[in-house]
């Protein structure tokens, strides 16, 4: 999964867990509720820095917050694969552990 579609997922996840509509975060953020909503479904790759922060501001949170999802993902692999300690599978492993998390995240 690339950084662009876990940054989309992040917002629409920060957004509902907040009980904001896309229009309410877009209004928010002052910037169009169509290009938030593209940006949410991962549509458009063309969100620039200063937009991500306005983004963020308008979810009222910081940095090291929004960008979390990264650390929490790598720090869950990294504890089932010392438990596991199953070398020569792990690629296999990693994929099966990509698409749990993933699991998670859509319930």
């Amino acid at each position: 999964m690339q950084l662009d579609s876990e940054v989309s997922k992040r917002i629409r996840e920060i957004r509902i867990s907040k009980g904001m509509s896309q229009e309410m975060l877009a209004q928010k953020a002052d910037i169009n509720s169509n290009f938030l909503g593209r940006v949410e479904r991962g549509v458009s790759s063309n969100l620039q820095l200063k937009t991500l922060d306005k983004i963020i501001s308008a979810l009222e949170i910081d940095y090291p917050t929004f960008f979390s999802f990264n650390i929490e993902t790598a720090d869950k692999k990294t504890r089932i694969m010392n438990k596991l300690s199953l070398s020569s599978q792990q690629d296999e492993i990693l994929d099966v552990i990509d698409s749990i998390l993933d699991i998670e995240k859509n319930n």
